[in-house]
């Protein structure tokens, strides 16, 4: 990976393992700075992935995770694209 992922300066989510399929938007400074505050507590963006999710008023939300990847984070974002899906970024410790 040639990207600092603690710096998270682009529009988009910057994860460990990338794909082609899902990119979560960053989509205001709250978000960044939660992002940034996961990081400096020790978790790891890993992948992003399409799934379903719930987002509420805002257009993104946090939710503990525990399963596959291990334990940490699940930020639900909503999909640009359409409104049967969202995007999920999952934090787990590195």
């Amino acid at each position: 990976m040639n990207e600092n992922i603690e710096k998270q300066d682009r529009a988009t989510i910057v994860v460990l393992h990338p794909s082609k399929v899902a990119q979560a938007l960053i989509c205001d400074n709250e978000q960044r700075a939660t992002i940034i505050d996961l990081i400096k507590r020790g978790f790891k963006p890993h992948h992003t992935s399409v799934g379903v999710g719930k987002t509420g008023k805002k257009p993104w939300n946090v939710e503990k995770y525990k399963g596959r990847f291990g334990e940490g984070f699940k930020m639900v974002t909503k999909s640009p694209f359409s409104t049967n899906f969202s995007h999920l970024t999952y934090f787990t410790i590195a």
